[in-house]
């Protein structure tokens, strides 16, 4: 029963002071409809005092909404965006020409955002393609944006658009001549 009068004082209370403020400026406006119509200087002062009104309003039902929370919940929920430690998807000494593609898929689904890292000591150009899927597998899963050169002894990076989201996404590799040098390291960083 109690929340149920914490209900009905939010809704008095958000329309008592809506109320207050609506007749401040209606009340603001001397003589009615047939007076001259307000200064510029008289509709300020009627808006600044209405912005008022409608500021104690919002306070008081912020106040009644703390009021109906359950003894003992919180009264403010946090969710705080973290990023995971960086996982590095990919690591070889590539030393032929051909497509390559990351040991692992990134697990997407309870994610916000997704960097991906590339650092290159080959001797020759590769190029990297996203991908992602609705299932943890390369098999049918689908080009995301790019495809994104990583030059000869060059570092980049990759994050996703929000409307690029899959549920799984990785990395394919192409490096369209041989290297005959260096390594090819690629992290994800997740942020949940």
């Amino acid at each position: 029963m109690e929340r149920d009068d914490g209900k009905k004082a939010l809704v008095a209370g958000g329309l008592t002071g809506l109320g207050a403020g609506v007749g401040a400026y209606l009340g603001s406006r001397k003589g009615g409809a047939a007076a001259a119509p307000p200064s510029e200087a008289e509709r300020l002062d009627a808006i600044i005092a209405l912005l008022q009104e409608l500021k104690a309003t919002d306070a008081a039902i912020l106040a009644a909404l703390k009021a109906l929370v359950l003894p003992g919940a919180p009264g403010e929920v946090s969710t705080p965006w973290k990023a995971k430690e960086p996982e590095l998807i990919f690591q070889q000494a590539i030393r032929s020409a051909g497509t390559f593609i990351s040991d692992k898929m990134v697990d997407f689904r309870n994610g916000k955002r997704l960097l991906f890292k590339v650092e290159s000591s080959l001797d020759q150009n590769v190029t990297i393609q996203l991908v992602g899927n609705k299932a943890d597998s390369f098999n049918q899963a689908t080009d995301i944006d790019g495809p994104f050169p990583c030059l000869t002894n060059g570092n980049i990076s990759m994050g996703l658009a929000w409307d690029d989201w899959h549920p799984y996404v990785g990395v394919r590799i192409t490096a369209a001549v041989a290297p005959t040098v260096g390594m090819l390291n690629i992290w994800s960083v997740l942020q949940e």
